[in-house]
């Protein structure tokens, strides 16, 4: 099960209105044409949060809509060009800069002076109804909850417009999604650590709720041997002034949750440390954040410059080997130029990961489930592909599932027919579908495993007359 492939990690790309992401983006394939050299072309992409700058005031609707197009049209720019198109590779998660802030402005009332004790005993006590503002030292009540939980509304408009039924968010401070990619053995854990964060609360923190509830999806995803990665917003520290950072203790369930590695941004500059590590349980946690890609704002920490993150991994059968490769805006002009960013005096930082035994009986199960309780059978066959090597009777599974699937998504599948009845699936949905890479791959088949029949023949003439 060996695999090579690297992950482009961007965070906090919340531009300023003169900035432009057309420079941005120029950038950064021009940056991939220098390092292709020596680090792999990002297969994956990760964005890490604030995608958006945000608005307040008159107006803000239409400034923040057009934010969003603006960002929408930039990543679908990013996604064809690393991604040949494919947004089921693009892990995407909100941000503090993604909220609304009318939203929640709209949401709340201020109490007069004589709820003041009442309201302290609440908000100590940690009510997530009140709040203190420190402007006008005085205590808020949020008296309307439904607008309150649309201050995240205009990412999920962008959200399910950009992956246009790939994905959907029906509740944002309810997100868990568990994206598993198994052609690269691997899973990603998306949350929002923006729970119950306002413009009178800065504090990090996701969804109890939501945690517990992708249990059993990350439970399935380590039987399956995937390397599980967080993704959320926030840093876990900061220094003694700032709040704005998430509660630590979250880092334990995620942790015996099976995740292994978390990516965020957030704090505008890379950082990669082992954050939280269990000496009773053996196990760690290794936390990666990015820099802020592209906007300049207050927030950016003192000679700091823009920065992302490539995630070079190598998978053998049990271990992950994560090399972090850092890049650097050198210039802070309008079109960024990159370079890399030494690590501790390294080019790069490279972090060791031990896999999950697979259990492939169980692997098998789910498949059987997946594609024929749920329907999911282009799914299923993925997952059947990562593991036939291991477990021979995948091939059977593969061989029936096929015959569910449309020609398209058959062409799309990317693995090697090693049956008759797959090679004929194959071939027969590469005619359909006017694909003759895919075809090729399966007369090569034909050749190597020795699949040659009378069906397999008029295929290949039937072919030779439309080509």
């Amino acid at each position: 099960m060996d695999k090579k492939y690297s992950i482009l990690h961007i965070s906090d790309l919340h531009k300023g209105e003169n900035n432009d992401f057309g420079h941005l983006f120029a950038s950064l394939c021009n940056d991939a044409d220098s390092y292709e050299k020596f680090i792999q072309k990002p297969e994956i992409i990760v964005v890490s949060g604030d995608l958006a700058e945000g608005s307040n005031g008159e107006g803000a609707d239409k400034k923040i809509q057009k934010q969003y197009e603006e960002v929408e049209e930039f990543l679908n720019k990013l996604v064809d060009h690393f991604l040949s198109g494919d947004k089921s590779r693009i892990i995407i998660v909100p941000g503090n800069h993604d909220l609304y802030r009318g939203a929640t402005i709209n949401s709340m009332k201020v109490l007069s002076d004589d709820m003041r004790d009442v309201a302290k005993k609440h908000y100590f006590k940690g009510d997530s109804k009140y709040r203190w503002s420190w402007e006008d030292f005085h205590f808020y009540f949020i008296d309307n909850e439904k607008e309150y939980s649309s201050r995240f509304k205009f990412f999920v408009e962008f959200y399910n417009r950009f992956y246009n039924g790939i994905r959907i968010i029906d509740d944002c401070d309810m997100l868990n999604s568990i994206i598993e990619l198994p052609k690269y053995n691997i899973a990603f854990a998306t949350f929002n650590s923006c729970y119950r964060i306002d413009h009178l609360n800065q504090i990090g923190a996701i969804n109890t709720s939501a945690i517990a509830a992708a249990q059993a999806k990350l439970s399935r995803a380590f039987k399956h041997g995937r390397f599980i990665v967080g993704v959320w917003h926030h840093n876990i520290s900061g220094v003694p002034t700032q709040m704005n950072y998430l509660d630590p203790r979250v880092l334990h369930c995620l942790m015996d949750f099976h995740i292994q590695l978390g990516l965020y941004g957030h704090q505008h500059h890379t950082e990669a440390l082992y954050e939280y590590h269990d000496v009773f349980k053996q196990g760690k946690m290794t936390l990666i954040s990015s820099g802020c890609l592209y906007g300049r704002g207050k927030s950016m920490p003192e000679g700091t410059h823009c920065q992302y993150n490539i995630l070079e991994i190598e998978q053998s059968d049990n271990k992950a080997t994560v090399t972090l490769h850092v890049r650097e805006d050198e210039t802070a002009w309008e079109i960024p130029s990159w370079r890399k960013k030494q690590i501790e005096g390294r080019d790069s930082y490279s972090m060791e990961f031990n896999l999950p035994t697979i259990d492939y009986s169980r692997v098998l199960e789910d498949c059987i489930s997946l594609a024929k309780v749920k329907g999911n059978y282009k799914e299923a066959i993925e997952i059947l592909i990562s593991i036939r090597n291991k477990e021979v009777t995948a091939n059977k599974f593969i061989d029936e599932f096929l015959q569910k699937l449309s020609n398209y998504d058959i062409c799309q599948l990317e693995f090697v027919p090693i049956t008759t009845a797959q090679v004929i699936a194959v071939m027969g949905a590469s005619i359909e579908m006017r694909n003759w890479s895919t075809f090729d791959k399966a007369v090569l088949s034909i050749e190597e495993y020795g699949l040659q029949n009378g069906q397999t023949n008029v295929l290949i003439e039937d072919a030779n007359k439309i080509r």
